[in-house]
């Protein structure tokens, strides 16, 4: 019983951690379309950010999947 509440917490965690994520970089996706539609050069700071961003939550959203695949095993 309580791995099911551990993973399920670890899951909540995972989700928010996701979504304050997705919404930094939102920030700097906002940015580099800014500059694609101005037809200025990016700011390399902001590409940064933005592959850093990215990566990091498609291993979070990797680990969320494979956290869920275990609850569901348990259930």
């Amino acid at each position: 019983m309580s791995l099911k509440k551990d993973l399920a917490k670890e899951i909540r965690v995972l989700e928010e951690e996701i979504k304050i994520l997705e919404i930094k970089r939102s920030r700097s996706q906002a940015e580099l379309i800014e500059a694609l539609i101005s037809k200025a050069e990016p700011d390399e700071t902001e590409l940064q950010y933005f592959r850093t961003f990215t990566a990091d939550i498609g291993v979070k959203r990797e680990r969320l999947a494979d956290l869920i695949k275990q609850l569901e095993n348990l259930l």
